[in-house]
């Protein structure tokens, strides 16, 4: 008669272990195996929705808004196919939610700087390859922390790079997702220059990691 009694009393506990795991962000949740975006096809970037992307009001009042927004489109184009971000995981429905990306950028390539006022702290951590911030070379294992609003630019090592991009705070729905640090159109000229001298080196990885492959190759070829 006592084995009846048991199996009534195992569903209360089943119950209370299932709802002790549950978070003020959301519920247990899994992103298995994700393949790498595509990039955007080069040289076709769409006009309006880039001028949206980028807010650049400073330059703006600095230079005028028609010769801005040009050189952002031809920044923009020159850039495109070297940079793609895959979204690993999101809770956007909870205020204080967790978001994971993962974000490729070719080899050399030049990241402009740049701000996300509305996207809060950032968390980045190098999982190949290598970003280049001054005098200083971020390789695999590198973590940076990125306080809400800082600007920041780096450029990508010789075999691309490969980071995780991690936010785990509540977005600014009124400051802009992106804002455009450069200083000037001379900088952002640099930037039109570099990507063009590279662009033919961009090829995306077939999978999240295969940056180090090709980073081998590169530490391992004669100087």
């Amino acid at each position: 008669m006592a084995e009846p009694q048991q199996q009534v009393d195992e569903q209360p506990r089943q119950t209370t272990a299932r709802r002790r795991f549950v978070s003020e962000r959301g519920p247990f949740e899994i992103c298995a195996n994700p393949t790498i975006t595509t990039p955007s096809s080069r040289g076709t970037p769409d006009d309006t929705r880039t001028l949206q992307i980028f807010e650049h009001s400073a330059l703006a009042e600095k230079y005028g808004e028609e010769p801005v927004q040009e050189k952002i489109l031809e920044m923009a184009e020159a850039l495109s196919g070297g940079i793609t971000s895959t979204r690993l995981f999101g809770q956007d429905e909870s205020p204080n939610g967790m978001r994971l990306s993962h974000v490729w950028f070719g080899a050399n390539f030049p990241l402009f700087r740049h701000s996300h006022p509305g996207s809060g702290d950032c968390l980045y951590y190098v999982i190949a390859g290598e970003i280049v911030m001054g005098r200083r070379k971020l390789r695999a294992g590198s973590v940076m922390f990125l306080p809400n609003g800082m600007p920041y630019k780096f450029k990508a090592g010789p075999a691309g790079a490969e980071v995780l991009e991690f936010h785990a705070d509540r977005r600014d729905p009124n400051a802009p997702g992106l804002r455009l640090e450069e200083q000037s159109l001379d900088s952002i000229q640099q930037l039109i220059d570099g990507g063009k001298a590279h662009r033919h080196e961009w090829e995306v990885p077939e999978r999240i990691g295969d940056t180090a492959l090709r980073q081998a190759e590169v530490d391992a070829a004669p100087e």
